[in-house]
């Protein structure tokens, strides 16, 4: 932490990492994660009056509209999460205010409920609110947790891999969030990323008649 990486290289079964400070830092795997910047050079967004923040996004609005009411931005250079999925929806915000659809029954994005995963092998995907988080804000929270190894279909599929783990509100049930690691994790993240942005509760979900053998057997079973 504080040091950035001069050299990775693989020594044995290791991988080392040297650091600017000094340190090496050894392990069995290294991730690199670059990240994303935005797309905003040569735009000559200051001729149109648009203003940038000092990381090159464009602040906007919950219509997506910027500081200059007829523009608007959307996607990684508006500075809100970088998600194809985040950019797509945007995309519709800004077309239904366009039309003047916005007038209607309208719901505003709300980022902390934007669900997220890795294709990693196994897969690992997340949605709303983070043990973590939790914690560090003082929330008390019911986290419940289910391995696949307790799941017929996974057995069946011979890779009972990873978990599903549910967070919810102690006193009234709502479903605050969720992480799934396993074998389609970034498809069946979406019934928690449903139940987050509906509002529901633990037993909307232990209530639902759900396909037997089926890897979301293990959603019930962890809301339980």
């Amino acid at each position: 932490k504080g040091a950035r990486a001069q050299s990775i290289s693989r020594e044995g079964d290791e991988v080392v990492v040297k650091c600017d400070d000094g340190r090496q830092v050894r392990s069995s795997h290294a991730v690199l994660t670059i990240g994303s910047v935005p797309n905003s050079d040569g735009l000559d967004l200051d001729a149109a009056g648009v203003h940038m923040d000092g990381g090159g996004y464009i602040p906007i609005n919950h219509h997506c509209v910027t500081n200059v009411e007829h523009i608007y931005a959307a996607g990684d250079v508006s500075g809100k999460l970088p998600l194809s999925s985040v950019a797509s929806m945007q995309g519709r915000k800004v077309a239904e205010h366009v039309m003047g659809l916005h007038t209607r029954d309208h719901r505003h994005l709300d980022y902390d409920k934007a669900a997220s995963a890795i294709f990693t092998e196994p897969e690992i995907a997340d949605v709303g609110l983070a043990e973590a988080e939790a914690f560090a804000h003082g929330r008390k929270i019911r986290v419940t947790k289910v391995p696949f190894s307790a799941t017929p279909k996974a057995l069946i599929n011979n890779d009972a891999r990873g978990f599903v783990k549910i967070i919810s509100d102690p006193a009234t049930g709502e479903v605050l969030g969720g992480s799934i690691v396993g074998r389609h994790a970034a498809e069946l993240i979406s019934v928690i990323a449903l139940a987050v942005t509906a509002n529901l509760r633990v037993t909307d979900i232990v209530e639902s008649l759900l396909v037997h053998p089926a890897l979301a057997e293990a959603l019930a079973e962890a809301a339980e």
